[in-house]
């Protein structure tokens, strides 16, 4: 067999590949043999026919299936002694078959990226103390007297800025309405009926809460909020809006009292004591999983920080796809209307973009680490994969291992599986160590001039 192969850019090769008629030959002798077993030829008993009838009859049959026998196995030992790494068969043409039974073609593969491999044993990874302190523990319990808390109707007097004020309002911007004048704002800066919002905090908008202050029910004020240039909203970033606002209602928050009895209400039988080891033990769960999340995170920024490589354009493209239509419903589920987030498409185009670059990078490294490491993915493992995401679609697994099966999507499955089991290895062998603790700037200042 003559193989020439040619590389080209964006991780494509093609290879023009030359089959010798011996090695033909003998493909064909089996594939006719096959269909001189089974053929089933009027006059003749099942597997009785003579080969030169079977030939005859199912010539094309036969050839074509010698054809794409021969292609197959030339693509499987060309890359296998060139040691292609290839993703996908992007094209097969030019096939020439003579009646010499020698064969040749040309196939274009997309090609794994090619790289060195960056230090991936002892990465440094730096995280917070996981000790849990009773300050984190006294925040979690209020939060939960926060929950527990109840509202009272305040009639005789103004609205104070500790309470809620359920108010009616609406928003312009030079004399229109803000949805006409800014489009695509989300509805709750527009305007709304009956909102609640807490006046001692920046809940809603920078200066909002402050303005409703010593207003009585059913008064109207009318003021302006200046929005910085930073704003966060970027539409309404640097303008200045003029709201009209009712309040219709003053609520009063009032907490539980934070002792046995409510933590009892909270977990049946607990004392506040018990509550409290209770929260510490939930609270510790909760930063073991963020710190493993923060590792991994750390190792793979790591990893694709300084690598630079050519990426192949169909799995990018794809993979932009795929981001893109996440970040979109994101964008919806904030509250963007469909024609903002069409005006921003090309910003959120860009940041898919950057964002499947990084990571197909991560996902290519930690396949050639894989590799590297002789990292398999064992039979259990992907069955245990596959029985979790039926148990998720709430499907079975035989349903679903079916249809990844036609979307060509197993292949996925396993990649994801073994990048998985890499990661945990790289995570495995990192140098774990503990970040200092920051020190309030007062403090810092008070600790210098002491010394």
């Amino acid at each position: 067999m003559n193989v020439q192969i040619e590389n080209l850019p964006n991780c494509i090769a093609t290879l023009r590949v030359e089959l010798p008629a011996d090695t033909v030959k003998k493909t064909w002798e089996d594939v006719a043999s096959e269909y001189t077993k089974f053929a089933k030829l009027p006059g003749f008993r099942p597997g009785k026919a003579p080969r030169a009838v079977v030939e005859g009859k199912f010539r094309k049959e036969i050839r074509d299936e010698v054809q794409s026998r021969s292609v197959g196995d030339a693509l499987r030992n060309a890359v296998k002694e060139h040691s292609l790494r290839y993703l996908a068969v992007q094209n097969l043409e030019e096939v020439e078959f003579a009646d010499d039974k020698s064969l040749s073609f040309t196939v274009t593969l997309v090609t794994a990226p090619s790289f060195d491999l960056p230090e991936y044993k002892g990465i440094a990874v730096e995280l917070p103390s996981a000790a849990v302190t009773d300050e984190e523990v006294d925040a979690a319990l209020e939060r939960l007297r926060i929950q527990q808390s109840e509202f009272t109707d305040i009639t005789d007097r103004a609205v104070e800025a500790a309470d809620y004020a359920v108010i009616s309002y609406a928003g312009t911007l030079d004399g229109k309405p803000l949805d006409e004048a800014v489009e695509g704002v989300a509805k709750r800066f527009v305007g709304n009926d009956d909102f609640w919002i807490k006046l001692d905090g920046d809940n809603f908008l920078p200066g909002f809460g402050e303005k409703l202050v010593g207003a009585a029910i059913d008064e109207t004020r009318e003021f302006d909020i200046e929005l910085p240039a930073d704003y966060s909203v970027e539409e309404l970033a640097g303008k200045t809006i003029h709201y009209s606002a009712t309040l219709k209602g003053i609520k009063s928050q009032v907490l539980p009292e934070l002792n046995d009895e409510f933590a009892g209400k909270i977990v049946e039988g607990k004392t506040l004591a018990e509550l409290r080891d209770l929260a510490r033990t939930e609270l510790g769960r909760q930063k073991e999983f963020e710190f493993e999340q923060e590792k991994r995170n750390q190792i793979l920024l790591t990893l694709v920080k300084d690598l630079e490589c050519e990426l192949p354009e169909s799995h990018v493209k794809y993979e932009t796809n795929r981001i893109l239509n996440d970040l979109i419903q994101e964008n919806l589920s904030r509250g963007l209307t469909e024609d903002a987030i069409r005006e921003g498409r090309d910003e959120l185009l860009a940041s898919a973009a950057e964002a499947a670059r990084e990571r197909l990078k991560a996902t290519f490294i930690l396949l050639q680490i894989g590799e590297k490491e002789n990292i398999t993915v064992l039979r259990e493992e992907f069955e245990s994969r596959i029985a979790m995401m039926a148990t998720r679609y709430r499907t079975t697994p035989e349903k679903l291992r079916k249809d990844l099966e036609k979307a060509n999507a197993l292949e996925k499955i396993h990649e994801e599986v073994l990048t998985g089991k890499v990661l945990d290895f790289l995570v495995a062998n990192a140098s774990v160590s503990e970040k200092a603790a920051e020190v309030p700037a007062a403090e810092a200042a008070e600790a210098e001039t002491a010394s």
